[in-house]
């Protein structure tokens, strides 16, 4: 659509809807956006194609008003409003497409894992079902592996949590350093949960909330030694964390650049990550378990871990593979707000000033209060 075509599209419909009865804002807005939506549909380039056809929308629809005897000050936000929507509603559209394929990617990824635990699962049991025929050690050798494989792939199975509960029950009965033996019960679990999968902030999160509330309600549901199951969890699931997390620069080759830089992101925040969920897990566990929780992760969150160290010394690897792969980890993260970083700084500061005067203006409780707070940071400009 030419300029002209945009130009006498709008002044007409500006045209027909003052014949049909009172110019309004949301009228306007709506033709407007109509107009530069068609617009924007017909273009094959880039985005920044659109800001010609935007700057004529609202030159047009303004001298359309003129031209009608409308009252441009009242109608002319909504001309802008509706050019902007009209500018974007082609990328909206491609979002929400996105997004719902995403979504459709997401159940059919978890119906591929449910399918790879029941695979998992048919085979162990068809192992065991031939241990089972075996006679002297082999057959008891055989059930030995099944189940070594099984703790292997807790995640997967969705058994993390029931297994440490059934784990930090029989510490519970045996009573012999119940700490220590939850820690290494907990540490074990967490290191091969999260090796099962990729490295992800989600991820991290489900492993660490599974694991300290597994053993939190085993100790609950017994009545006794709530404190020390909850430190030894606490301590156990971060030292799997840190245990987990060397493996990946040794591992970083196997990734891709985009996935490096993104696993370098995850690094960097998962002690953060692991404290927010233990904390989650204190408000939902009772008041034994919440005070040694909360405890534990204020002392932490103001001294320096290992847990810290390593996940810092597997971020700088991945770091290092970037640069060697000539994408230095700065520029993966910055690249593409670089070049407006200038520019959006600018706007933050223009749209922060006028954030404090329509405030100012609306704290009157009157909408015009605001609007002349708007006018007023305009003037200013």
């Amino acid at each position: 659509m030419s300029e002209n075509q945009i130009k006498d599209r709008i002044i007409e419909e500006l045209k027909k809807t003052k014949e049909a009865g009172k110019i309004t804002g949301e009228k306007v807005h709506e033709i407007v956006k109509s107009a530069v939506s068609a617009a924007g549909a017909e273009l094959k380039g880039s985005a920044e194609e659109l800001r010609p056809v935007v700057k004529d929308a609202v030159a047009a629809a303004v001298e359309g008003l003129k031209d009608i005897g409308a009252d441009v000050q009242e109608n002319v936000e909504g001309a802008v409003e509706g050019a902007v929507e009209g500018a974007r509603s082609r990328g909206d559209q491609a979002v929400e497409s996105a997004i719902n394929e995403i979504e459709k990617l997401e159940v059919k990824l978890q119906e591929e894992k449910n399918r790879l635990a029941q695979s998992l699962r048919e085979g162990l049991a068809g192992a065991k079902e031939a241990g089972a025929e075996l006679k002297d050690d082999i057959g008891g050798r055989v059930e030995s592996a099944v189940t070594d494989i099984k703790l292997e792939s807790t995640d997967l199975l969705g058994l993390t949590k029931e297994t440490v509960k059934e784990a930090v029950k029989q510490a519970l009965d045996s009573g012999k350093d119940l700490q220590k033996t939850v820690t290494r019960i907990t540490a074990d679990i967490t290191e091969k949960a999260v090796k099962e999968g990729n490295l992800s902030a989600e991820r991290i999160k489900k492993i660490t909330a599974r694991i300290i509330s597994g053993a939190v309600e085993a100790a609950e549901e017994g009545g006794k030694e709530v404190k020390e199951v909850a430190s030894g969890a606490f301590k156990g699931t971060r030292e799997g964390l840190a245990s987990a997390v060397e493996t990946v620069g040794e591992k970083a080759k196997a990734f891709v650049q985009k996935d490096l830089a993104k696993t370098k992101e995850e690094l960097e925040v998962i002690e953060e990550l692991f404290l927010e969920t233990s904390l989650k897990v204190a408000r939902r566990s009772g008041e034994t378990a919440k005070e040694i929780l909360n405890q534990l992760a204020d002392k932490s969150a103001s001294s320096a871990s290992v847990l810290k160290e390593k996940t810092g010394h597997a971020a700088e690897k991945a770091a290092e593979k970037l640069k060697k792969t000539g994408l230095d980890a700065a520029k993966a993260t910055a690249d593409a707000a670089g070049k407006a970083a200038h520019v959006m700084a600018e706007e933050a500061k223009i749209l922060g000033k006028r954030s404090l005067h329509v405030a100012k203006g609306a704290a009157s409780g009157l909408w015009k209060g605001a609007k002349d707070a708007l006018k007023k940071s305009k003037e200013e400009e």
